[in-house]
C-alpha cells in the first residue's frame, strides 16, 4: 500500500516536471527574445501529458507563445500575470475544471479566445453547455484531439481577434468624426463634460443626458457609445415621435398577426441593440405602460414582443436623455419613481450655449469648414465684427440654431468672407448690429437723380441703431414726399418692409 501511494505520488511530482519542462521548452522555442510581446500567448492546461504533446506538437511551428501547466493553480497563476490569448483546456477532467477557468480567463482578458477539449458527442447529449458557454468566441473540439480541426479553431480565433482590434482601430478613426472630437469647445462646462464621457465610457453604467434643445444631447450619447467597449451598433429611438402602441411595437418588436396590419414579425429597437447601445431621446415621453415594460428590460434584461410569448434576453447599454424635470414628473405620477432611479445611475448635465459663449468661435469654425467642405465651396470665413454679434446673441436652439444658421451663410454665400450684414435680422437685432432691412444710406440706381443733393440726416454721436435706422428712413420718406416706393427702391428693400417700418417707427400718416 505504501509503495502504491509512493507510485502515486511520483507520478504526480512527475506529471508536474514535465509541465513545467515542455513550458519552458516552448517558451525558449516560441519567444524568440524580445519578440515575445508581438506574439500570440497561448495557455494550455490539461493534466493528460499525451494530450498536451499532441497539442504543442500541432501547434509548433504557429509562431505561438506556448505555455503548457498541468494543475489549476499554476494556471490561474498564469492568467493573472501573463496576457492570455488563447486558452486551450479541458471542459471537465481531472483536477481540471473548464467553467472556473473560463470565468478566470474572461475575467482578466475579455479578449481571450476558448477552445474546450470535450467528451466525444457532449455537445449532441449536454445541450446545456451552449446555453451556458455564451462567451463570445469559445469553441469545442472533441477527444481525440484532430491536428486539423485544431488548426481550424486557432485560426478561427486568430481570425475574431484581427477583427476585433481592427474594430477598435475604426473606432478611434469614427470616434474622430462622431466622438469627443465632436464636442467642440474649451469651455470649463465642455471640458468636465469630454472628461465624465471619458470616465463613464467603458463602464455598464446607464446613463441619464439632461440639457435643453439642441445642446448636443444625442452627439453625448454617441461620443458615451464610441469609446465604450461594446461592439453592437448604436440604436437611437426618439419617444415623443409615436404614439403608445407604436412606441411599443418600434421598442420592442411584433410578433406576425400581433395586431392590424402586422403582417410579418419585426424586431424591435432593443434587440437591434443588442451588444451595443439604446439611446432613447425625450424618455420622460413615453406612456407609463411602456415605462413598466422598459424598467422590466432594465431588471431583468428580458422581454417579449407585441403579440408573442418567447422572452428574449437581450445585452443593451441603456442612455437616455430628457429636456424635463424627472422629479418633478415623478411627484405627478407622469414618470415612475423606479424607473427613474435605474436611470439616473450616471447624469450628464449639458449648458446652453449662452452660458458657453467663450465656445461659439471655435464651434463656428468647425461648422465653416464643415458645409464649405459639404457644399463643395472654398473655405468660408466670418469678419471678427460678425463672430462678435453672434457671440451677443441668446441662441434659444442652442448648438443646433448655430449650426443651422452658419450652414445658411454658406450656401447662400457668394463671397469667401462673410460679412456681418450676411447676418440673419434676428441676430443683427438681437445683438443690437446693423438692421439688415435698412441702409444706411440711400443707395442710388441707374437713371436715378437727387434733385435735393443738400438733404441731410440728423444723425449724432450717442445715438442708437434703432434711432439712426429710424432717421434714415424719416429722410428717406420725407425726400420721396411719403411715396414708400420710391423709397423702397432708393433703400433697396422691399415696400412691405417699409410699410412695417413705418409702422413700428411711428412714421405713418394714417
Amino acid at each position: 500500500m505504501y509503495f502504491m501511494h509512493y507510485v502515486h505520488n511520483l507520478k504526480c511530482l512527475l506529471s508536474q516536471y514535465t509541465s513545467c519542462l515542455t513550458c519552458i521548452q516552448y517558451y525558449k522555442i516560441h519567444t524568440g527574445g524580445s519578440k515575445m510581446n508581438l506574439q500570440k500567448n497561448v495557455l494550455i492546461v490539461d493534466a493528460d501529458i499525451r494530450q498536451r504533446e499532441v497539442i504543442c506538437q500541432t501547434l509548433d511551428g504557429e509562431g505561438l507563445n506556448l505555455i503548457v501547466t498541468g494543475n489549476m493553480y499554476q494556471a490561474f497563476h498564469q492568467i493573472e500575470h501573463m496576457k492570455m490569448d488563447i486558452l486551450i483546456a479541458p471542459l471537465k477532467a481531472e483536477r481540471i475544471d473548464g467553467f472556473a477557468l473560463l470565468e478566470a480567463g474572461t475575467r482578466h482578458h475579455p479578449d481571450a479566445g476558448i477552445i474546450f477539449i470535450t467528451a466525444p458527442n457532449v455537445l449532441e447529449t449536454d445541450t446545456g453547455i451552449r446555453a451556458m458557454l455564451s462567451h463570445e468566441g469559445t469553441y469545442f473540439i472533441p477527444k481525440p484531439i484532430n491536428p486539423t480541426h485544431l488548426r481550424v479553431l486557432l485560426n478561427k480565433t486568430l481570425q475574431n481577434q484581427r477583427l476585433t482590434f481592427e474594430n477598435r482601430q475604426l473606432r478611434s478613426q469614427i470616434d474622430e468624426k462622431e466622438g469627443l472630437c465632436r464636442l467642440t469647445g474649451n469651455s470649463p462646462q465642455l471640458i468636465q463634460i469630454r472628461e465624465l464621457i471619458t470616465q463613464i465610457a467603458p463602464t455598464k453604467a446607464t446613463v441619464m443626458i439632461y440639457g435643453a434643445r439642441g445642446t448636443g444631447k444625442e452627439l453625448v450619447a454617441r461620443a458615451i457609445h464610441h469609446r465604450s467597449l461594446r461592439q453592437g451598433a448604436l440604436i437611437a429611438f426618439n419617444c415623443a415621435t409615436l404614439n403608445e402602441n407604436l412606441a411599443e411595437s418600434e421598442l420592442f418588436g411584433h410578433e406576425r398577426g400581433a395586431f392590424s396590419g402586422a403582417y410579418n414579425q419585426r424586431k424591435g429597437r432593443f434587440e437591434l441593440a443588442h451588444g451595443g447601445t439604446l439611446f432613447l431621446d425625450e424618455v420622460s415621453q413615453l406612456s407609463l405602460s411602456n415605462q413598466s415594460r422598459l424598467l422590466r428590460v432594465l431588471e431583468e434584461r428580458e422581454f417579449e414582443r407585441v403579440g408573442g410569448s418567447k422572452t428574449i434576453q437581450v445585452n443593451v447599454r441603456i442612455i437616455c436623455a430628457t429636456n424635463h424635470d424627472l422629479e418633478a414628473a415623478c411627484s405627478k405620477r407622469e414618470f415612475l419613481p423606479d424607473l427613474y432611479d435605474r436611470l439616473n445611475v450616471v447624469s450628464v448635465n449639458l449648458p446652453e450655449l449662452q452660458q458657453r459663449i467663450e465656445d461659439i468661435p471655435l464651434l463656428v469654425k468647425d461648422f465653416l469648414e464643415e458645409f464649405s467642405r459639404e457644399n463643395n465651396k472654398t473655405l468660408r470665413t466670418l469678419t471678427p465684427e460678425a463672430v462678435r454679434s453672434l457671440m451677443k446673441y441668446d441662441w434659444p436652439g442652442n448648438v443646433r440654431e448655430l449650426k443651422n444658421c452658419i450652414e445658411g451663410l454658406v450656401v447662400m454665400s457668394t463671397q469667401e468672407t462673410l460679412q456681418l450684414t450676411d447676418l440673419p435680422e434676428r441676430i443683427l437685432k438681437a445683438s443690437g448690429g446693423i438692421d439688415s432691412t435698412i441702409s444706411y444710406a440711400p443707395t442710388l440706381h441707374q437713371n436715378q437723380s437727387i434733385e435735393n443733393e443738400s438733404q441731410q440726416f440728423d444723425v449724432s454721436i450717442g445715438m442708437t441703431l434703432e434711432e439712426i435706422n429710424k432717421e434714415v428712413l424719416r429722410a428717406t420718406l420725407e425726400y420721396t414726399d411719403n411715396n414708400k416706393a420710391k423709397a423702397a427702391k432708393i433703400l433697396d428693400i422691399s415696400r412691405r418692409t417699409i410699410q412695417r417700418k413705418s409702422k413700428e417707427y411711428g412714421l405713418c400718416d394714417d
